[in-house]
C-alpha cells in the first residue's frame, strides 16, 4: 500500500479523490482543494446549507457561495474576506467539474465522517503537492507534538504557524482524553496566510472547537508579541527560511540569547515562542536537524545560553523521510521555562538536565519515498517524556523509563558543555533498538546519514552565495 492510498482513507473517499483531481486540471491545485474543504465543511453543516446546494439547478459556483456566505465563518473566526473560499471564478467544464465535486461529496457515508475526509484531504495535498512548500503536519507528528506537550483542560494552546489548525486540533483533543477537569483547552492560532486561516477555521468548527485565529493573517517574526502568555506552544515554522526580517528586526527585545542569523530563522522562531510563554509555559517546537549542530557563532551561542538558561527540557531525533516536503531530517525541541515540580511539568525535579531521544529508527515505511510514525511509537515516545518528568502519560503515572535507557538518556549541562553545545541526540544515546538486520526497514534506517547530507548541501550552497556576494562587493 503507498502512502497515497493509505491517505486516501475509506474506498468511499476515492471517487472525491478523482474529483478533485479532475478540478485541479482546470484551476491551480491550491485554489483546488480550497473549494474542496468547503465542500466538505458544507456537507458536515447539514441540511439547512447543503440541501439547497445539492438540489441547486445552474451554475455551481454562485451557489456554493451563498451556501458559505450563510455559515457566518468568515465574521466568527475574523477572516477578513467577504466572499467565498471558493471564489476562484470557474466556468465552462471547471463549474461541471465542481458540480461533480459536490455530487460525490453528498455521496459519502463513512465511519469519521466528516472529520475523516477533511484530514484526509488535508494528508493528501500535503502528499501531492508538498514539495512546493505548501504542506500541512502529518497527523502522526501533530500527535506525538501533542502528546509531548501534554497539554490540561483550561491551558491556553498557541501556535504561531497553525497552517491547517492540525496541532491545535491535537492538542484539544489530547486535552478532552485526559479528562483533567471540564472543559477543553483554549486554542489560539495565528498564520501569514489568509488561505490557510481559513482552512484552520474550518478545521476547529469541524471539530467542536471556536479558537481564537487573531483579526488577520500575521507574519508573527514580524508582527512581534501577541501578550496571549500561552501555556502550551505548539509549532511547526519553516525549516531554515531565510528572509526572515533579520535587518528589521535587529535588536528586538525578544532575542535575549542572541541575534539570530540573516540565513535562518531557526533560532528566530525558537526565541520568539520562548517570549510568548507563560512563566510556567512549556513549548514543542520542530526544528530542521541542522538547528542542532550549526557550527555558525550565533547559533551556537543561542545553544549555549538556552542550556545555561535551563529553558530546553529535551530534543527527540526523528525518522528521515517523514515529511512530503523534504528530505532533510528534522528534531523535536521540548522548551520549558519551569522544570520543577508543578501542575504543567510534573513531578520530577529536572534542572539541569535535558532528555535526548534518538527515535529515528521507530517509523515504518508508507511507502518507497516516505516513513510514519505509527500510533504505538508515538505513545511510546509520549510515554517516557512524561516519565522523565513524573508526569501523567495519559495511561498511568510512571517514574523511570527503565526499557528505554538504550537510545534516550537524561543528560547534565556538564556534558552539554563538554560537546561544545551540538545538541545532536546521536551524541549522547545509541540509537533505536526497533530496526534489525530482519526489519523491512532496515535498509532505510541504515541510510539515514546519508540524508543529513542534504542538508549540508544546503548550508554549503548558503555559504557560497554569501561568498560570491562578498566577491561582487570587493
Amino acid at each position: 500500500m503507498t502512502a497515497e492510498t493509505e491517505a486516501a482513507g475509506p474506498p468511499a473517499f476515492r471517487h472525491v479523490w478523482r474529483a478533485i483531481d479532475a478540478l485541479c486540471e482546470m484551476v491551480a491545485p491550491e485554489d483546488a482543494y480550497q473549494v474542496a474543504f468547503q465542500v466538505i465543511f458544507l456537507r458536515s453543516a447539514g441540511g439547512g446549507l447543503w440541501s439547497p446546494l445539492v438540489r441547486h439547478f445552474g451554475p455551481a459556483e454562485p451557489a456554493l457561495n451563498m451556501a458559505w456566505a450563510n455559515t457566518r465563518l468568515d465574521s466568527l473566526f475574523r477572516l477578513g474576506v467577504r466572499h467565498s473560499a471558493g471564489a476562484v471564478g470557474l466556468f465552462g467544464e471547471a463549474e461541471r467539474r465542481l458540480a461533480a465535486l459536490i455530487a460525490e461529496v453528498d455521496r459519502v457515508e463513512s465511519a469519521g465522517w466528516p472529520v475523516g475526509l477533511f484530514d484526509a484531504c488535508l494528508d493528501r495535498y500535503s502528499h501531492r503537492f508538498g514539495q512546493g512548500g505548501n504542506y500541512y503536519t502529518p497527523r502522526g507528528i501533530a500527535r506525538l507534538m501533542a502528546g509531548l506537550a501534554g497539554p490540561r483542560a483550561g491551558e491556553r494552546v498557541l501556535d504561531p504557524v497553525c497552517g491547517s489548525g492540525r496541532l491545535l486540533v491535537e492538542a484539544a483533543r489530547w486535552a478532552q482524553r485526559q479528562g483533567a477537569g471540564s472543559g477543553v483547552a483554549v486554542v489560539c492560532g495565528r498564520d501569514i496566510s489568509t488561505e490557510a486561516r481559513r482552512v484552520a477555521a474550518m478545521n476547529l468548527m469541524l471539530n467542536s472547537l471556536l479558537g481564537d485565529l487573531g483579526t488577520s493573517a500575521v507574519d508573527s517574526l514580524r508582527g512581534g508579541s501577541t501578550g496571549l502568555a500561552a501555556d502550551v506552544i505548539l509549532a511547526n515554522p519553516p525549516f531554515n527560511m531565510s528572509g526572515w526580517g533579520h535587518d528589521e528586526l535587529l535588536g528586538d527585545p525578544r532575542w535575549s540569547f542572541g541575534q539570530p542569523p540573516k540565513g535562518s530563522a531557526n533560532f528566530a522562531w525558537v526565541q520568539h515562542i520562548l517570549s510568548e510563554l507563560s512563566p510556567r509555559g512549556r513549548a514543542v517546537v520542530l526544528l530542521a536537524d541542522g538547528a542542532a549542530r550549526s557550527t555558525r557563532g550565533e547559533e551556537k551561542q543561542i545553544r549555549q545560553r538556552m542550556v545555561e538558561t535551563d529553558v530546553l527540557a529535551g530534543i527527540v531525533a526523528l525518522p528521515a523521510r517523514l515529511f512530503p516536503h523534504t528530505r532533510i531530517g528534522a528534531s523535536l525541541w521540548f522548551l520549558s521555562k519551569d522544570k520543577t515540580p508543578h501542575i504543567g511539568w510534573g513531578r520530577n525535579r529536572r534542572l539541569g538536565e535535558v532528555l535526548f531521544m534518538d527515535a529515528r529508527r521507530l517509523a515504518k515505511r508508507a511507502d518507497r519515498s516516505r516513513r510514519q510514525l505509527a500510533d504505538e511509537e508515538v505513545s511510546r515516545i509520549c510515554r517516557i517524556f512524561a516519565a522523565w518528568r513524573g508526569a501523567d502519560s495519559g495511561d498511568a503515572v510512571i517514574d523511570d523509563p527503565k526499557e528505554e535507557v538504550s537510545w534516550c538518556r537524561s543528560v547534565r549541562r556538564e556534558e552539554i558543555e563538554a560537546y561544545g553545545y551540538d545538541l545532536t541526540p546521536g551524541n549522547y544515546v545509541r540509537s533505536s533498538p526497533m530496526a534489525t538486520e530482519s526489519s523491512p526497514d532496515h535498509d532505510v534506517a541504515e541510510r539515514c546519514p546519508k540524508e543529513e547530507l542534504y542538508e549540508r548541501f544546503e548550508e554549503v550552497a548558503r555559504i557560497n552565495e554569501r561568498l560570491r556576494s562578498v566577491l561582487r562587493e570587493t
